[in-house]
């Protein structure tokens, strides 16, 4: 810290997170289970896991949002992260209905001491709880309580574990909070996470994270984002973006919570490679919401915002 920053009362500490642009790999359990999309993607260490984070890498995202979901193999996972040196965020359950989540977090808390040591294992236990009851067919008091044994669990068996929530978190009401609410009162969370799209969205984003920062007074992350394009809502709001003009919209609407003293750690798109719809796992089409396509190429819009922010973070 430099005298200027004394002087006006700056705290300068080191990033909680590798990257504050962070890469989302969507690892959901969907259609009713039978949709894995880890699998869809090929985002899975005997496939594309290692050339999916090169391509985030050379974009400035060395963190990443990934899963150790049930059905995959957690070290082969975890050995793919630190081979390709991303910092993972791990999601323990994202809309899966797991039938033993203390034997789950003691796995990844053990495995995460085999490949990594002590290094911090940063963990996202439940994805969502709020919309458990729709796509998981799971009540939400459930999927709450199973978080929080996940978060005690991997603590009790790894001495670094830091805990992110995450919900739809879109406008200003009170509701919305019930899920974090309730984590935030049983485990000593250290990242709250926001959810927020353009089709979701009741109002600006900084009002969403200043509002946020202000009920918990912990470090906020915009934990997912992004830009689907030829979604009817996203370009009869946003008329004219792209998903490099979402991007800047985003960021904007962070560096102004800033200024009003909210402590923003992070931005997620996600989901950063396009993915089949949903309800369609054999369909050759997708959705194109990510930054990679299915044949590894790049959408060019995102790819020139990130690159723009890589020379000004370098300037």
């Amino acid at each position: 810290m430099d005298l200027y920053q004394q002087q006006l009362g700056f705290q300068v500490r080191k990033p909680i997170f590798r990257s504050e642009m962070i890469a989302g790999f969507e690892c959901g359990l969907v259609h009713g289970g039978r949709h894995d999309l880890l699998s869809t993607t090929r985002h899975i260490a005997a496939e594309r896991m290692g050339a999916h984070f090169r391509i985030v890498a050379e974009h400035g995202m060395t963190t990443v949002r990934d899963g150790l979901v049930p059905g995959h193999h957690v070290l082969g996972r975890l050995n793919a992260a630190r081979a390709s040196g991303v910092q993972g965020i791990w999601d323990l359950s994202h809309y899966h209905r797991n039938l033993d989540p203390v034997r789950c977090a003691r796995i990844v808390a053990e495995a995460s001491l085999a490949v990594s040591g002590d290094e911090r294992l940063w963990l996202c236990p439940v994805n969502e709880p709020s919309l458990y009851p729709l796509l998981a067919g799971m009540p939400r008091h459930d999927a709450i309580e199973m978080a929080i044994t996940m978060a005690r669990t991997a603590r009790d068996h790894h001495p670094n574990v830091g805990i992110l929530t995450n919900d739809p978190i879109t406008g200003v009401g009170e509701r919305q909070f019930d899920a974090t609410d309730a984590i935030v009162s049983a485990v000593d969370v250290d990242v709250i996470g926001v959810n927020y799209y353009p089709h979701t969205a009741r109002t600006i984003l900084s009002k969403v994270l200043l509002k946020t920062w202000r009920r918990y007074r912990k470090p906020i992350m915009v934990s997912e984002t992004s830009w689907h394009d030829g979604h009817p809502v996203h370009h009869r709001r946003h008329p004219s973006f792209n998903k490099g003009a979402w991007l800047r919209y985003v960021l904007d609407q962070v560096d102004i919570a800033r200024m009003h003293g909210a402590d923003i750690v992070g931005v997620c798109w996600y989901p950063v490679i396009d993915c089949p719809p949903w309800d369609s796992p054999r369909s050759h089409h997708r959705w194109s919401h990510g930054l990679i396509r299915s044949d590894l190429s790049v959408d060019t819009a995102l790819s020139v915002e990130l690159g723009r922010l890589q020379l000004h973070k370098a300037a």
